[in-house]
């Protein structure tokens, strides 16, 4: 997808980093966040606008590039703590193929993880966060597969979604958000790089 920041802003401002609420704001980062009414306030349908306009913009070399000067890391998601709202919300986006268009698009309204595997599963290069500025290194365990339901805003529908792989540890790592966790909470803190031979490399 090609923002044009004339019509396909869902809100009014550009993204920016300015945004982000980081680790070092505990207040709101490590903070629960509470389920929303359904249809959702003013308040609320601005907070999921923020959240795909600022991940679209993110992933959007033409629009946001990096000698700019207020360049944003490239987001595959974002939940609604990390731009200061302690709502229970995320967008998460996955572009597969920019030549074909092939994308897949959530705008998760209070997501909840209803049964999960006990299988295990790890990013490779390990997991990063905008919510983090160090660069935090180890294998972060996450299920391999999970099952979730949430009213998905785009489409204006509940959904129950079965998601493996790498769609299963996006989504648990924006729903521990929602939680008050981070990532690096997960890592073992006695052997960061600790992986256990049953464990699913992605």
């Amino acid at each position: 997808m090609k923002l044009d920041l004339e019509k396909d802003l869902m809100q009014n401002e550009i993204p920016t980093n300015k945004w982000l609420w980081k680790e070092t704001q505990p207040e709101v980062i490590r903070n629960k966040s509470i389920d929303v009414k359904l249809p959702l306030s003013q308040k609320n349908e601005l907070i999921i606008r923020k959240l795909i306009d600022f991940v679209r913009y993110s992933q959007d070399p033409d629009l946001n590039k990096k000698e700019n000067q207020d360049y944003l890391r490239p987001a595959v998601g974002l939940a609604a703590p990390q731009i200061g709202s302690n709502t229970n919300m995320f967008f998460a986006r996955f572009e597969w193929d920019v030549e074909t268009g092939d994308v897949e698009e959530f705008a998760m309204i209070n997501p909840k993880i209803t049964a999960k595997s006990d299988q295990i599963a790890f990013l490779e290069g390990g997991e990063g966060c905008l919510s983090v500025d160090k660069d935090i290194k180890g294998v972060v365990p996450r299920s391999y597969k999970i099952q979730i339901e949430a009213y998905e805003w785009l489409s204006k529908q509940k959904v129950d979604l079965t998601l493996r792989g790498y769609h299963a540890i996006v989504f648990q790592h924006e729903i521990e958000h929602n939680q008050g966790k981070l990532y690096h909470d997960k890592i073992n803190k006695d052997s960061p790089n600790f992986i256990d031979e049953n464990w699913i490399a992605i």
